[in-house]
């Protein structure tokens, strides 16, 4: 074999193996959109860190698949997923209109808590309760999906002038330390950070409430995406869920107590709702 001829093929041998890695399911950087949500998602620095990202950490390191995260304010990072500018969402809870953009796919558990100040805390065990025997303010975030029960009790709260949006938790919780708010709603994997960062652990109480059952949270994928790369997204995330690596991460997060809480009862719900492929 002559050498120009094993040169043209070993350039044909080269040109060839990007598609047939694409064929195999390769994939490129995915953008990632996250926004404020305390641990979950938050700025240090130029850098985004929180349960998300290391969730996204050990996804790439069990699928090959690398990520490039993108920040947004709340309220824009869905507009931006469904308009194709994003590949992925962090932690979404799954709604139907998202499900017309993308395939949500779960990692964990999460709950809404009432949470207020102590002076104003009460042994509330729905927000009807909440509304009808409290005076308290409550500012709470746009973007944020909350059930059809909350919402309505939201709605009580906005007419009867206690309720405020604002566009994050940050902004939320400095009202709060100036007297404008008296609570929020918020998960654990939210508001335990703002109560760190604004020095107000032991200030304030978070109840569970009948509204707002634990529900499953995960990320959706774009429709965008080639099923080969969602399927090793899929493998992954299967992984990481059923090894305990996810339950090891919110440990760093929010302690062995709060984790043991969102994961009790175990992982086998979040393994049954994620898809085959």
């Amino acid at each position: 074999m002559s050498h120009r001829l094993r040169t043209v093929l070993l350039c044909l041998l080269l040109s060839a193996a990007p598609a047939a890695r694409a064929a195999d399911g390769a994939c490129a950087p995915a953008r990632v959109g996250l926004s404020d949500l305390g641990y979950t998602s938050y700025r240090d620095g130029a850098a985004i860190r929180g349960i998300t990202a290391d969730v996204l950490e050990a996804v790439r390191q069990r699928s090959g698949c690398a990520f490039q995260l993108e920040w947004y304010p709340h309220g824009r990072l869905y507009a931006q997923f469904f308009n194709g500018q994003l590949d992925l969402t962090g932690a979404s809870l799954r709604t139907a209109e998202r499900d017309h953009y993308g395939v949500w796919l779960p990692y964990a558990y999460t709950h809404f808590e009432l949470l207020l100040l102590n002076k104003n805390a009460g042994k509330f065990h729905s927000l009807e309760d909440f509304v009808e025997h409290s005076t308290a303010r409550l500012n709470v975030t746009r973007g944020i999906f909350y059930s059809a029960a909350t919402m309505a009790q939201m709605e009580r709260l906005q007419k009867l002038g206690r309720l405020e949006y604002v566009s994050d938790y940050g902004v939320v919780f400095r009202k709060i330390l100036a007297g404008r708010a008296e609570g929020t709603l918020a998960p654990p994997a939210i508001h335990v950070l703002h109560q760190r960062r604004f020095h107000m652990l032991g200030t304030m109480s978070a109840t569970p409430f009948a509204e707002s059952p634990r529900a499953l949270v995960g990320v959706y994928v774009s429709n965008r995406v080639a099923a080969p790369v969602r399927r090793r997204y899929v493998e992954a995330l299967r992984a990481v869920v059923g090894d305990g690596t996810v339950q090891k991460i919110y440990e760093r997060y929010l302690g062995e107590e709060i984790t043991r809480q969102i994961f009790s009862g175990g992982v086998r719900d979040i393994l049954d709702a994620l898809p085959d492929s």
